[in-house]
């Protein structure tokens, strides 16, 4: 009983003396990049045709975070879901878990 005792504390003991070394790699080692800017965004009509633009075709965020009717050939997006998430990724298309698209 007291050799198992030991053992915990030692081990116990063991969890603080790493939780406070990684404490102090973080608050020394790492730098100090300080708060984010606050940041305001033209809300211009060219620069929303230019999100609109990059979303729908050139980082095809769409694809993902919207529905698809895979029903028809190569999956096109169901009109009216353009961005409400939903997309299932599961190992039925290879993945080792299931994702959802937000």
């Amino acid at each position: 009983m007291r050799k198992t005792l030991r053992v915990l504390a030692i081990i116990v003991l063991a969890i603080i003396v790493v939780a406070a070394g990684l404490l102090t790699y973080v608050k020394t080692a790492l730098p100090n990049v300080g708060r984010a800017p606050d940041l305001t965004v033209d809300r211009s009509p060219d620069r929303v045709a230019r999100g609109r633009y990059l979303a729908n075709y050139v980082t095809v965020c769409m694809d993902c975070h919207s529905s698809r009717d895979m029903g028809r050939l190569s999956g096109p997006l169901v009109p009216g879901t353009e961005g409400q998430g939903g997309e299932t990724f599961d190992r039925s298309l290879g993945f080792p878990g299931i994702f959802y698209a937000k």
